[in-house]
């Protein structure tokens, strides 16, 4: 369930099978939360991958608290051809269609982002760093809106431990949790 390989994009997170060894509570792989009932329940998303991004929307829908632990902030770009339209609009992007590379995702990315987020602590939050060598980009349509949802919460401090029912942070809180969502 738990993969040992460390994803070098998320530098917070101590990867070892025992950093989950004391938690009583349901620990959920990614590619799972399809199958997933997270009605009423107080939700810890520890990374990001394409599923978790994907379906944030859906699992605040259900969950009564979700709480997204993320130390470094991914590219996302919208999912529909509709969003990926409108970023292409841009006289530059029009111009330069053949030079759709990184660079000009990494762009489009971050113009998504500014569109989207309109408290600036959250997009400073949320700003991936564009010198990156490693540029994960992930695709959604709703993951802006439902991290700013009243019910979800993001989290950016590095995680300490995994305690029984609770995730504690650098910072000294710790977060009641029924359930985790793994990337890893």
């Amino acid at each position: 369930m738990v993969n040992k390989k460390k994803n070098p994009l998320d530098g917070f997170f101590q990867n070892s099978l025992d950093f989950f060894q004391n938690f009583k509570g349901k620990i959920v792989a990614a590619e799972d939360i399809k199958r997933f009932d997270f009605s009423g329940l107080n939700v810890a998303i520890i990374g990001a991958d394409q599923m978790t991004v994907t379906y944030l929307a859906q699992i605040c829908n259900d969950a009564k608290l979700v709480k997204v632990f993320q130390i470094t902030p991914h590219f996302l770009l919208p999912q529909t051809e509709k969003g990926i339209h409108k970023l292409l609009s841009h006289p530059l992007i029009i111009k330069n269609r053949r030079l759709f590379n990184n660079r000009i995702k990494a762009l489009l990315a971050i113009r998504y982002l500014e569109s989207q987020v309109q408290d600036n602590w959250l997009k400073r939050q949320l700003m991936p760093n564009s010198a990156s060598e490693h540029k994960l980009f992930l695709k959604s349509d709703t993951y802006y809106s439902a991290l700013q949802r009243e019910n979800c919460k993001l989290i950016t401090w590095p995680i300490v431990k995994i305690t029984d029912q609770a995730i504690q942070s650098m910072d000294g809180t710790e977060h009641k949790v029924d359930v985790i969502i793994s990337t890893y």
